[in-house]
């Protein structure tokens, strides 16, 4: 079999000044330093970092603005470990990975979940925000399903009684424009406490498409948020959050990349030298101009409310409701065998409604004597309305049950009634401190979900037919799925600066349907993945000016039930189908440290190590898949990010200079990666993976300018203008075509920040 693929773009240097830091007194290096006293809510409380028993990477605003992390494809940039992958042509559309545990392609069960301000899935913008926490391991007992690779919390500021706020403005090239801005304080001192912040994204697009001279991979996001503080007596407080987002874009620009000239499909078609041709003048043109017969868009909107309550019972228990409500709605227009040609171009319009999700938190908070821990009660209910996804094929459409020998092309529609999904759990953890500096953890949830969708057949219109005819049959699908969760964990303070734990917990992802497949392959079971941990947190003072902080963990997981997809052919065409697939392990470690050299020089390194397994991988088609490596879970994650202080008068300001060091091996797209013997499975490995490659970000930062509330910035990214591959889209074994998602080229600008 002759494989005609892309040239692979096997690094990437990406060079960035990012953005400006607030103007605070403390040196960035101390913030470095001070990582473990960084507070944080991993267990639905405030503490310290170094308290909580499990590998977390905490960064506040300061650094998450220095480090220009203005979307979730940054997190890894500050995050090693986490992985970040882009899905369906949209870099917009992303899914997480925390050791080999993500979403599972064409699920809605994520395997790491987005908090905002203690609600799932509602928000993950990077504007006005108090930190950002990267829980790794499940975080199944007090997050919830789903979280069996952990759980990333997004906390935004929250109004207080001192006015402050901030103006930052962004210029650029390919003509990047931003503005964001904050402004809060009390109106009642006390009592009545507001802030209000947006942030408005603009770029033009960097690849052009020459079918039509568009522009794709442009920006263009607007958030506002507005949060509200009431405190009618010193023990009652009610925290509302109105966030409305809208992002209307030209899509993402996903080149060709690989072909197989022997697909039955391009061959029945009669378009392989077609498609040879397309092929050639891609790897001709490079990635940044595309050859798409129509104009690729994405389109999002959404608003929510969240609100807050608490109550104090004195020092011993406390009392706090999270309510949340949010509406939005998706679209996306992409081509994903990247030709001219209808090979298959999809049209999701906006749906005829909005998608809703609500959701209700009830906790009891208690302190008796040695003990403290909370108790809780979750409800989730989503819904999603009516809607239709559209496709053109040019393809040999006897793969339908039409009975038409047709080579030629066609277009459909697969229209849903919706879907409705529901979530109830119960849930408890405590803490005893039986001896001093000694904590003991457990904790218990009992989960019960509930989903269901239908849909109607497949319309299959062909040209020479007034109507389109149905295709394949309807599909109602319905049914619960429930699991208990857990926790076990030890932490021991040796001293004030030294800390060390152990961890052993449960996590669980909730099953599903698959849509139109066959009865036999319509439902899968939830997986389950058991965390063993062991770890430290400590700081030490090495002498001469000269500090080292470092967390360390070792981690072992043991993963059973393991969701995998695989593609089949079925009445109407071919389907993409998730099925328990597999069983297998992670381990590895993390490493989080800091090094200070007095005031003028810190570096920090923050290090993921991953090596995953399977101990069975089986697929009827594939045959054994076992030696395959797990989807978007690098081996090797490692930021480095040395920072140089010059010396300058304290009322001139702060002049610091700062570079971010990340390298990621080579990851796998798709489950079956590697070569077993069987065709199909060499097939699908050419496309199915993304070559290693090392980003190298800058900054050159003036904070309080002369001595004002003024800093001033300059950046640039990708100084060497290099492409690495972020997404894929492997139709190899199935329509003969891949197409890869790429990084961002260089951009440079410049910023300006006002604190008051």
């Amino acid at each position: 079999m002759k494989i005609n693929h892309i040239l692979l773009r096997t690094s990437a240097l990406a060079v960035c000044f990012p953005g400006i830091g607030h103007a605070q007194d403390r040196a960035p290096a101390t913030a470095e330093a001070d990582a473990g006293d960084i507070v944080v809510t991993a267990r639905r409380q405030s503490e310290l970092l170094k308290n909580v028993p499990i590998s977390i990477i905490a960064v506040d605003d300061q650094t998450l603005n220095e480090r220009n992390v203005k979307t979730t494809n940054d997190l890894p940039l500050i995050a090693p470990g986490l992985s970040v992958q882009n899905t369906s042509a949209n870099r917009n559309n992303s899914t997480f990975s925390i050791r080999g545990q993500g979403q599972t392609f064409g699920q809605s069960s994520p395997g790491v979940v987005a908090y905002f301000a203690d609600v799932p899935d509602f928000a993950t913008t990077f504007y006005d925000l108090e930190n950002v926490q990267v829980l790794k391991g499940p975080q199944g007992t007090l997050f919830g399903r789903n979280t069996t690779g952990g759980a990333i919390l997004f906390v935004p500021k929250k109004p207080t009684d001192d006015i402050d706020g901030f103006i930052n403005l962004r210029v650029g090239n390919y003509n990047r424009h931003d503005a964001e801005f904050a402004i809060g304080g009390a109106i009642v001192p006390g009592k009545v406490e507001v802030r209000f912040a947006a942030q408005l994204l603009n770029r033009d697009g960097f690849t052009t498409n020459i079918a039509n001279n568009s522009r794709t991979d442009n920006e263009r996001k607007q958030s506002f948020r507005f949060s509200l503080v009431l405190r009618p007596s010193g023990d009652l407080e009610n925290y509302t959050i109105f966030e409305y987002d809208r992002a209307d874009e030209q899509g993402s620009g996903t080149p060709l990349g690989a072909i197989d000239p022997d697909n039955p499909t391009l061959v029945a078609a009669g378009v392989v030298p077609q498609v040879e041709a397309y092929l050639a003048a891609q790897q001709a043109r490079g990635p940044r101009k595309i050859n798409t017969p129509f104009v690729l868009s994405n389109g999002l909107k959404s608003y929510g409310v969240i609100n807050t309550t608490t109550y104090d019972l004195g020092d011993k228990i406390s009392f706090k409701n999270i309510f949340s409500y949010r509406r939005f709605a998706i679209m996306q227009d992409y081509d994903i065998d990247g030709t001219p040609l209808p090979i298959l171009d999809v049209f999701n319009p906006y749906p005829n409604g909005l998608n809703m999700e609500r959701t209700e938190e009830f906790q009891v908070h208690g302190k008796f004597g040695i003990i403290d821990g909370v108790v809780g009660f979750f409800d989730d209910r989503n819904t999603s309305p009516g809607d239709s996804i559209g496709f053109k094929y040019n393809l040999f459409v006897d793969l339908f049950p039409t009975g038409l020998p047709y080579a030629g092309p066609a277009s459909g529609y697969l229209i849903s009634n919706g879907g409705l999904n529901k979530s109830r759990a119960f849930y408890g953890e405590f803490n005893a401190h039986p001896l001093d500096g000694l904590t003991l953890t457990a904790g218990i949830r009992r989960t019960r979900d509930y989903r269901s969708s239908s849909t109607q057949p497949l319309l299959l219109q062909l040209p020479f037919l007034p109507e389109p005819i149905p295709a394949g049959a309807a599909s109602s699908n319905a049914g619960s799925f429930k699991a208990t969760t857990w926790n076990l964990a030890g932490l021991y303070q040796i001293n004030s600066d030294l800390n060390v734990y152990a961890t052993v917990r449960r996590g669980y992802k909730s099953g599903g349907f698959n849509g139109t497949a066959p009865a036999e392959f319509r439902r899968f079971e939830p997986e389950t993945v058991t965390d063993y941990e062991v770890g430290f947190k400590g700081k030490w003072n090495l002498g001469s000016g000269v500090k080292l902080g470092a967390n360390v963990d070792l981690f072992y997981d043991d993963y059973k039930n393991i969701q995998r997809y695989k593609n089949i052919v079925i009445p109407g065409g071919a389907a993409t189908i998730t099925t328990n697939a597999a069983a297998g392990n992670i381990k590895g470690i993390d490493v989080d440290a800091n090094l200070i050299f007095g005031r003028n020089f810190d570096i920090s390194a923050r290090y993921t190590y991953l090596k995953t397994h399977y101990d069975a991988f089986d697929d009827a088609t594939l045959g054994d898949l076992s030696n395959s490596r797990f989807p978007n879970s690098p081996t090797h994650q490692l930021t480095v990010t040395p920072r140089v202080i010059l010396p300058t008068p304290e009322d001139k300001g702060q002049i610091s200079l700062l570079a971010n060091i990340f390298y990621q091996s080579m990851i796998a797209f798709d489950p079956a990666n590697r070569p077993n013997g069987n065709p199909a499975t060499l097939l699908s490995s050419y496309g199915a993976l993304g070559p290693a490659y090392t980003r190298v970000d800058l900054r050159a930062d003036w904070s309080r300018f002369l001595g004002t509330n003024l800093s001033i910035a300059a950046y640039v990214r990708n100084v060497t203008n290099k492409a690495y591959i972020v997404g894929s889209d492997n139709q190899l074994p199935t329509f003969g075509t891949v197409t890869y998602l790429y990084g961002e080229p260089r951009t440079f600008g410049a910023e300006l920040r006002f604190n008051f």
